[in-house]
């Protein structure tokens, strides 16, 4: 039960937009008709053309035929072209005020007709459109003005003449206002519904709309993924670097040693933030994703490694084909690899291999990153993940990579520490 003078919100009004929002509406709807106004003049030079035709046809049978023949390649042709459709899908966007998504993927022959009625009704409410501002308007004032003149019917006489031979005058302006009031009314309507037109004829299909929904759900666990990277990793360093300076600075006085661990501590967490925040930056600046900037990414992340050694890369196979998770895991094990091999085991060389077999459809990425030992070799053991860090270090890298159905191994091999893994998708093996 609604309470006296309360009103719910299925009840209430909805707010009408400003004054100068509609006049705004308005104005751009009316260039979008002049657009199609302007679109729809070669096809009234081929209507005048073919009236031509008709009058020389009983002399060439040939010619009428011929000409509609053209006329009709002339409007279906541009109206199937794809890039006529992305046109008008931008002109709709900017002018009518909507928000129409283009689907990936191949166009089906239901979107190439749908393309073309909308171009065809663009060109056809244009037309409408400048004849009502060319003709319509101005005849309606000029009865107007006769009739205010005080001329009657004798002053409208040389006008309707031309327009409607054998008709009395009077009759005749009764026709044109009735018509031209007519074509206005037609128009408004036609001008009205072109938003719900354009939502129908240019916006995806049903199969479109699941391709962009699932894109947008990619998009969405993008930002997700790059969120919690954010959170883990860079969070984690914040917090480490804090509480090791404030050790450090406790320690300073009392103990010298401890203080100059706490700070090479506080380099390291440093180190690792600034390596987490250019994989987001790398995430970020990818246009088309994580995959086809994985050679240059990788490129970059070892010519920044960190340790005193120096580390090498070689890469086999189209990191194009490779799919956005797999190539960021890969990212991080590369990333993980040279932060280990420059914390246990400094000026040690690293050689990191990349071997990518497959398509995009199926594959697998190789990763092999081996390194010297250091001089205490337990201190390079794999840990476990610390409480709070999100899954980061070598067992993270192992849960994730057994997500993916690869494997991930690390440990000493022939006097060296190696890390390897191997990343499958779409069922390669």
């Amino acid at each position: 039960m609604v309470p006296v003078g309360h009103i719910s919100s299925k009840q209430r009004p909805k707010p009408r937009p400003p004054a100068k929002a509609r006049l705004s509406a308005v104005t751009r709807t009316a260039v979008f008709l002049m657009i199609g106004g302007l679109l729809a003049v070669p096809y009234a030079a081929v209507a005048l053309w073919i009236a031509q035709l008709w009058q020389v046809a009983a002399a060439n049978p040939l010619a009428l035929p011929s000409g509609f023949l053209i006329a009709a390649g002339l409007l279906l042709v541009p109206s199937t072209l794809r890039v006529m459709r992305a046109l008008e899908r931008t002109a709709a966007n900017e002018l009518l005020g909507i928000a129409l998504e283009e689907a990936e993927g191949t166009t089906r022959l239901a979107d190439i007709a749908r393309g073309a009625v909308w171009f065809i009704t663009h060109l056809l409410s244009g037309a409408l459109a400048v004849a009502v501002l060319v003709f319509v308007l101005p005849t309606l004032a000029a009865i107007a003005f006769a009739v205010l003149d005080g001329g009657g019917a004798a002053g409208l006489a040389p006008f309707t003449s031309q327009l409607l031979p054998g008709v009395d005058t009077g009759t005749a302006a009764w026709l044109l206002t009735a018509a031209g009031l007519g074509a206005m009314a037609l128009l408004a309507a036609i001008a009205s519904q072109l938003r719900v037109w354009a939502v129908l004829l240019l916006g995806p299909s049903e199969q479109g709309k699941l391709a962009i929904a699932e894109r947008h759900a990619r998009e969405l666990a993008r930002r997700n993924e790059l969120a919690r990277e954010l959170h883990d990793s860079i969070g984690h360093a914040l917090t480490v670097t804090t509480l090791q300076a404030a050790a450090a600075r406790s320690l300073l006085a009392s103990d010298p040693e401890k203080a100059a661990a706490s700070m090479a501590a506080v380099e390291d967490a440093g180190r690792a933030a600034l390596e987490e925040l250019d994989y987001v930056l790398g995430i970020l600046r990818a246009p088309a994703g994580a995959a086809e900037n994985l050679a240059e990414r990788l490129r970059g992340l070892v010519a920044r490694h960190g340790s005193p050694g120096p580390a090498g890369l070689t890469l086999a196979g189209d990191t194009a084909v490779v799919p956005e998770t797999v190539a960021a895991e890969a990212f991080r094990m590369v990333q993980e690899g040279l932060s280990n091999a420059a914390k246990h085991a400094p000026g040690a060389v690293c050689a990191v291999e990349v071997d990518i077999r497959g398509a995009a459809a199926a594959g697998v990425l190789s990763l092999r990153l081996r390194n010297g030992l250091p001089t205490d070799v337990r201190s390079a053991a794999p840990q476990a993940p610390r409480a709070g860090t999100g899954g980061r270090g070598l067992g993270g890298l192992a849960e994730r990579a057994m997500l993916l159905g690869g494997t991930f191994s690390a440990g000493e091999s022939d006097g060296a520490w190696c890390l390897g893994a191997e990343l499958p998708w779409g069922g390669g093996e």
